[in-house]
């Protein structure tokens, strides 16, 4: 095989090898704004290897979505409705694409933001994904996930993969606090575990005294 040939077959290699890769989600950053606990609206911006890419958003009986732009991709399908979900299938132009839309869900869904996520793994880094939420001025936010480091009414967060909804109840100033989810679980870890170790002493208690009680036994320790 001359050079002219094995450059050719070594470029189709590399391009059989690219079309063939597992599509991935490089990057992607999520700006996710609430106007009031049941409104959002959301700035989601990926980068992905893959020639179309499928997106799910859950859709809860009672919401109402809004795409309002996509840059950086051409749409292929949709939004249409699969199930539960709004599906949204693209074809990325650019090497970042950003969905742009918003969210009215209803009551029972409250301080929850779905995400447009594509329909294939993220590549997994640590650093792979950020979240930015916002809250109005005075709000506090508490039981967010993820868990949010906040400078004012600004929450950021890095994972390394993208969730499927942004939760971050608040309460505006003056307002009670909302329920915190987190603290809930935590509490009730702590009852469990203080329920167990009493039963565990009361049977020790009960069993040396049963034990005791026999003539010429001694105390178990």
């Amino acid at each position: 095989m001359n050079r002219v040939g094995f450059v050719c077959a070594l470029g189709l290699v590399a391009a059989a090898a690219a079309a063939t890769a597992a599509p991935l989600v490089r990057r992607a950053e999520a700006r996710v704004e609430f106007s009031s606990p049941t409104s959002c609206a959301v700035d989601l911006t990926l980068a992905v290897d893959a020639g179309e890419v499928e997106h799910r958003l859950d859709a809860a009986r009672g919401s109402r979505i809004e795409l309002i732009e996509v840059r950086g991709a051409d749409t292929v399908r949709g939004p249409a409705d699969v199930g539960q979900t709004k599906a949204l299938v693209l074809r990325p132009v650019s090497r970042d694409y950003t969905l742009r839309y918003t969210v009215e869900q209803p009551p029972e869904r409250a301080g929850r933001c779905p995400l447009w996520i594509p329909t294939v793994p993220t590549e997994g880094r640590g650093q792979a994904v950020r979240i930015v939420a916002r809250i109005p001025p005075g709000a506090t936010a508490v039981g967010t996930m993820p868990a949010f480091t906040w400078s004012g009414g600004e929450g950021t967060a890095t994972i390394g993969h993208l969730p499927a909804f942004v939760r971050v109840p608040y309460a505006t100033a003056g307002a009670p606090a909302p329920w915190n989810i987190a603290a809930i679980m935590d509490a009730a870890s702590l009852a469990t575990l203080a329920g167990a170790t009493l039963a565990w002493v009361r049977y020790r208690r009960r069993r040396a005294a049963l034990t005791a009680a026999r003539p010429g036994s001694e105390v178990a320790g």
